[in-house]
């Protein structure tokens, strides 16, 4: 079984559907949490929310595999692993394949919240490879409130109007979409003649693999 933790209920449909198309049949659950991360955005991780979300990870890998789809609690959320309760953030995979691509990938994020751990694992990433990354940031804050007010077309069009414009002044190896939302934007920016490269598909591969090392 694979087990979801999201922050947003938009998600349960995108990575139902990736399941579906790569694992038919393959049993999941999913668990909304849209409070932790509005509490980490306002408050920052606290001692408690990390002890909270290292229990709901253990027990979603209970028998199968912890995916974490949410960037900002992605860190947390991977440490709470064990050898008998794997747990993944869809993000490490995104970021080991931006690193195929070069050491300068433009990472283009929607929350402030996300950035530190966004980067932090890039680098970490690097590290792991050998590698120092020099990152080309784009912050499409303003994008943020269509996908509070559930526009996802306007949503998408935001974020590759941002990135775009950050395009003309940049040469990056590849674009990455740091937020599993963000995949939605992916076909808007397929006339950069860049790779374009976001988390659920990578993510869900990865926790494939990792089922059946288990099995």
């Amino acid at each position: 079984m694979i087990s979801f933790l999201h922050t947003s209920p938009v998600h349960v449909a995108t990575f139902d559907a990736l399941l579906d198309e790569l694992s038919p049949g393959m049993p999941r659950r999913h668990r909304v949490e849209e409070g932790w991360l509005e509490t980490t955005r306002d408050h920052g991780m606290s001692t408690d929310l990390s002890q909270t979300i290292t229990i709901a990870m253990r027990d979603l890998a209970a028998g199968g595999v912890g995916v974490c789809t949410c960037s900002t609690i992605g860190a947390v959320a991977e440490a709470a692993g064990t050898d008998n309760t794997p747990t993944i953030r869809i993000d490490r995979a995104l970021m080991q394949a931006a690193l195929s691509h070069g050491t300068k990938p433009l990472v283009a994020m929607c929350l402030e919240s996300t950035k530190a751990p966004t980067l932090d694992l890039l680098h970490d990433v690097a590290g792991t490879q050998g590698s120092d990354a020099s990152p080309v940031v784009v912050m499409c804050q303003p994008a943020w409130r269509q996908f509070e007010a559930g526009d996802m077309d306007a949503y998408a069009r935001s974020i590759a109007d941002m990135i775009k414009a950050e395009l003309r002044n940049d040469g990056p190896d590849c674009i990455v979409l740091a937020q599993g939302s963000m995949a939605i934007a992916e076909p808007l920016l397929s006339d950069t003649c860049l790779p374009v490269l976001s988390s659920p598909r990578l993510g869900v591969l990865r926790a494939l693999e990792m089922l059946a090392e288990k099995a």
